[in-house]
Formats: structure tokens, sequence, C-alpha cells
């Protein structure tokens, strides 16, 4: 199959948008009712021991394991990643764009996005995250997308995707290791790409916000009875400025019982006096609620019965 080249009116567009969404998020410490709420779970200073040592980096063409702060620390081979992987179940984090694993702070997916996941499902499975190069906060990741030549950061992680895919693909352990996959946004492509191997067989593919080709995952998990959940939100600005947004338009999800099911989120519901606009990083409505369906805490409990956790 051809894969979609994104154009570069598309980039251009996604580029701009990034620019003022960063532009417009505050990532200072919580204010004291967002702590109140509970939603003071979305960063940490380091990550714990036992989800390092499974965690995995792509970077610069290569496998890193990393430090207590999620930056890279030594290189791996595949052999050595895949060790990692072998043995008790993991469940495998694959972000989405404006994340890079050799910055620190708010920018690094180990302390923020997959934060999330380890407040969740921390003590229920292994969880091991893959960082990977999709363009980090502020000016760093213009500077990077402009000088290859690409428009902004989405361009740059479009591209970067099929590097790591190629690289997280080496280094899953073969059947009958078992491990299953959460992806968000832009990383439900990465692991779209992963799946065209025979040799990866996850046990549940669970995307959020995913920045994929819908009709193609349906296929895949009809061909191999792989449970997938789809969750998105009903009002996600982001989406329809992706890759795959106009072959997605046509997709509709199958509606009898089978491997394959799509959710869509009233985000509203869950977070009625937040705004999509919003300046508090500890808003999970923010980016136009393309965070929503990994932020909101509600929605895990369908999440852990969907991966039998």
């Amino acid at each position: 199959m051809t894969e979609p080249r994104t154009p570069r009116r598309t980039a251009t567009a996604l580029a701009l948008l990034a620019t003022v969404l960063m532009a417009c998020t505050d990532r200072s410490a919580p204010d004291p009712e967002a702590v109140a709420d509970g939603q003071d779970w979305k960063f940490a200073e380091e990550v714990p021991d036992a989800y390092r040592e499974a965690s995995l980096n792509i970077a610069d063409g290569g496998l890193y394991s990393i430090n207590p702060d999620g930056t890279n620390d030594a290189p791996l081979t595949a052999g050595e990643a895949r060790k990692r992987l072998t043995g008790e179940r993991h469940l495998i984090l694959v972000h989405g764009t404006l994340y890079d694993p050799v910055e620190t702070g708010f920018a690094n997916p180990h302390l923020t996005i997959y934060q999330v996941a380890r407040q969740q499902v921390s003590g229920r499975v292994a969880l091991a995250g893959i960082g990977w190069r999709s363009g980090g906060h502020g000016i760093g990741g213009y500077l990077d997308a402009w000088k290859d030549g690409r428009g902004g950061p989405y361009g740059l992680a479009t591209e970067n995707a099929i590097e790591a895919a190629r690289l997280l693909a080496e280094a899953l352990p073969p059947p009958p290791a078992s491990y299953d996959f959460i992806c968000h946004s832009i990383g439900c492509d990465i692991v779209r790409r992963v799946l065209q191997s025979d040799a990866v067989r996850p046990g549940h593919v669970l995307m959020l916000s995913p920045d994929t080709d819908y009709a193609e995952m349906a296929r895949w998990a009809e061909r191999t009875g792989t449970p997938v959940l789809q969750v998105t939100a009903s009002t996600d600005g982001v989406l329809g400025f992706g890759q795959y947004a106009a072959r997605n338009r046509a997709f509709a999800p199958p509606r009898e019982q089978g491997p394959y099911r799509s959710l869509l989120v009233d985000v509203a519901h869950y977070v009625p006096d937040r705004s999509r606009w919003s300046l508090n990083y500890w808003n999970p409505r923010r980016y136009l609620d393309h965070m929503a369906p990994l932020e909101i805490p509600a929605l895990w409990k369908s999440y852990l019965a969907f991966l039998a956790l």
C-alpha cells in the first residue's frame, strides 16, 4: 500500500496551529483548584526504576535506555531492547507529536504524557514507554523542522515516525511474548506501521485520538482477530488537519460485533467547566480536546476493562 504524502499546506496549517496552541499553554505548576480536582497527576520529576528498566528512547537512528529524567542513557542493540520486553506482560506506550525524549521537563514524554498512564495502570501491569523525537515544545522544535526543510514539527514528526516504527518493530519480542499497545495521536501511526510485520502480535491495541488510517487498522483487527479500541473526542479540533483526515472522513466503523470498536467521547460531559482554548496545562481539554481521551481520569475505567487489567 502506498503511504499518503502530507501536503505542504497541511503541514504548514498544523505548524501554525501548534504555534498558537503552544504559545497559549501555561505549563507552570497547577493551581490549587486543579490539585483538589485530582489533576496534579500529569507531571513527575523522575520516572520509577521499574518503568525505566523496561522503557526505550528512539533518537538519532538508535535505541537507548533512559535516565531517571527520561533522557537518553546508554545505547541499546535491538536484542538488548527486546530482552526488556520479554517475560512478564507489558503495556507499551507510544506518544504523539510535540514531545522529545532528549529534552527535559514538560517536553519529555516519560515525565508527562506517560505519567498519566502510570498513575492509572501502576501495579496492574509492567509499563514500557517509547520515547521518540516528535518535535518538542518551543522554538527549538521549529528550528529542527526548518533545518530539515519541513514546515513545522508535524511535518518532521511524520517522517521521524517512519524510522521510529522500524526500530520499534526490531525491538519487539516475537510471539508468544505478551504485550499490548496504548498510543496517542500520530503515535498510533507508528503502531500501525509496526503491525505490518507478521512477527508483531500484541494482545490489544488502544488508540486515543489516533492520527492514523482507521480503515487499515480495522482490516488488520479483522484479519488477526486482535481487539482494537479507537477513542476520539467528538470535538477534536486537531485530527481534521492530520495526514489521513480526508480518508478517515469516509471511514464507517464496523457496526457488527467484532475486534474493532470505535467510541466518540463527549468531552463536555466529563469536563463541563473547562475551555478548549484554556491557558492551563492541567486542563485535559487543551489542544482543542485532542488530549482529552488520554487525560480524563473517568475514562480509564473503560480502558482498563478493554485491556483486561
